[in-house]
């Protein structure tokens, strides 16, 4: 897909129309350099590749917002974009000299109710379902990952992280089993399994951090010998327990006695929370009654009859006002007081039930007084409820490990079925790596004289690609090369394969270059390949033997800005 135009309107009207064409296109900062007072930083050069980005589903907030000081927001832009309703229309198709298949994305930056996101005038408010309609249309695919806005990472290089890094243009959070699934559609190959192996990544790293949790506690073994243990003492104590001869009707009347003082203890706290309920509805009974008026409405009705003459439709009295206030309170210690009966039948009822369960639980205190209990007993009573509570405790945390190394059992099992799966392309993905290579050795030869190879690298949880630079690391500039020669690369090596890609490139900061590297780039480059390389660039900074006339498509100034605010 190339781009074949950009459109910036707002409720005054249109605002900008900028139109792309098939190799290089210029945005250029004309702002004289000898003028001091002046930067050029902040004429929108950039922001049309981030609205570019924002049709294709960024968030849009690096157009009005720093990416390192986010506190800090250009509030003159946002309110703009807000507040004059700001639409952005996005058209691209499948060859701009014979265009057949066109999408046209419109997306505004206002929420909720007032938020337009459409793709060809079919409206799709959610996100996710905005990115897998791009993916479809642009890349054939339903495939749940990579995600569309993740494929096009590479093709708009607008923030550090894409700026600094050749391959890893995620954010820095993202785990390897992500950029797997990137990496190998890149590469043209089936990533259908790999949103399950995310899932099950992420389902592994939570049993694995589980576990480090109930290692603190303790391993399965340690817990089954002082399982074994505290059986062994149950054991004993149950034994020495049936040794005391008691009325066979003690044990029962000891459970009973604790069932009494439980259902006591209960009882009580109905009764309190029930007490203070009806002392709450007498509070407020009284402060609605404080807020009746018992004004004298004979002045006040003078008034009304004053007002009346100035606003002949006044209708209603003053009196009929305070009439009217005075029946809403009375309805409202109505409606606070139709609970009254119920509580106060209920506080009854608890007292009576209160006071039957204390004289049962004195006849069975007196009972057990008169009995042979001893002290030495109720010492194992208490041995034996702590050694049962301990005992509950170990199976408890003996059944976490059962369940957890199942789980994990399962998912490393699963996860080895997609890896035997991926490993069996493994023949495929270094064809597809040494295919690419062809065109990125020669490429960045010919920018520096120097081979750089792209390679992969296995771990247990996936591919990883690196780029090897055999100087080490490269100057601010010289990488730059890198990242242009790796993503014209990848353009000649997408059309031999015949795999769908994205037929622009997206460069921000590439002043930095060598005069020399940077009209290869610019001349040579993006327009001997079948791609749009688009430039935000200073007008100052382009070479001399570069005709930028030929290549402009906007140009900006501190006078002509973007949104022209």
């Amino acid at each position: 897909m190339f781009l074949k135009e950009l459109r910036i309107i707002n409720k005054l009207g249109e605002i900008r129309t900028v139109e792309f064409h098939k190799g290089l296109n210029l945005i250029v900062d004309e702002t004289p350099e000898n003028n001091k007072k002046t930067t050029g930083n902040n004429v929108g050069k950039t922001t049309v590749l981030r609205l570019v980005d924002f049709c294709l589903g960024s968030s849009g907030k690096n157009i009005y917002q720093d990416s390192e000081f986010k506190e800090q927001e250009n509030s003159t832009i946002k309110d703009f974009l807000n507040e004059t309703e700001v639409i952005i229309t996005l058209i691209m198709v499948d060859d701009l000299d014979f265009p057949t298949n066109e999408i046209v994305i419109r997306k505004n930056f206002l929420k909720y109710s007032k938020k337009i996101q459409e793709v060809n005038g079919e409206s799709i408010i959610n996100d996710k379902d905005f990115d897998l309609k791009l993916k479809e249309l642009v890349f054939k695919t339903t495939v749940e990952k990579p995600t569309f806005k993740q494929i096009i990472s590479k093709n708009i290089r607008d923030e550090k992280n894409k700026l600094a890094n050749i391959v890893k243009v995620l954010n820095p959070y993202t785990k390897i089993e992500e950029y797997e699934a990137l990496f190998l559609f890149w590469l043209g190959i089936n990533t259908d399994s790999h949103n399950h192996k995310e899932l099950l990544g992420k389902e592994k790293t939570r049993e694995e951090n589980f576990q480090k949790r109930l290692k603190k506690e303790g391993e399965i073994s340690l817990i089954e010998q002082q399982l074994e243990l505290v059986n062994s003492k149950i054991k004993e104590l149950q034994h020495l327990k049936a040794t005391f001869n008691f009325n066979e009707k003690f044990d029962s009347q000891i459970g009973e006695l604790n069932d009494l003082k439980l259902k006591l203890s209960k009882l009580s706290t109905e009764f309190s929370r029930l007490n203070m309920r009806r002392e709450l509805i007498s509070e407020s009974k009284e402060d609605l009654e404080k807020e009746k008026t018992n004004i004298d409405v004979s002045q006040i009705e003078q008034l009304y009859t004053k007002a009346s003459k100035l606003i002949p439709n006044l209708q209603v009295s003053f009196r009929d006002t305070v009439q009217f206030h005075n029946d809403l309170i009375e309805e409202k210690i109505k409606y606070i007081e139709k609970e009254l009966p119920s509580i106060s039948e209920r506080l009854q009822s608890i007292s009576k039930e209160i006071t039957i369960l204390r004289r049962r639980e004195f006849e069975l205190s007196e009972f057990i007084s008169a009995s042979e209990y001893t002290d030495n007993y109720d010492e194992i009573l208490i041995d034996l409820n702590n050694l049962f509570e301990t005992k509950g405790n170990l199976e408890e945390r003996k059944r976490y490990w059962i369940t957890s190394n199942e789980k994990l059992e399962r998912i490393n099992g699963e996860l080895e079925l997609i890896n035997t799966a991926i490993n069996s392309k493994d023949s495929l993905i270094q064809k597809r790596i040494t295919l690419f290579n062809k065109y990125f050795t020669k490429i960045s030869s010919q920018l520096y004289g120097e081979e750089y190879l792209l390679s992969t690298q296995k771990s247990d949880k996936g591919y990883d690609l690196i780029v090897t630079n055999i100087e080490g690391n490269p100057s601010t500039g010289k990488k730059k090369g890198q990242i242009a020669a790796f993503d014209f690369s990848y353009i000649l090596f997408a059309e031999e394969i015949d795999i769908k890609y994205v037929h622009f490139i997206m460069h921000d900061q590439l002043e930095n270059m060598h005069d020399n590297q940077l009209s290869t780039i610019l001349v040579d480059l993006a327009n001997s390949i079948n791609c749009q390389f688009i430039l935000p660039i200073v007008s100052d900074k382009i070479p001399e033997e570069i005709e930028i006339d030929n290549y402009v498509i906007l140009r900006l100034s501190e006078e002509k800005k973007l949104f022209k605010i």
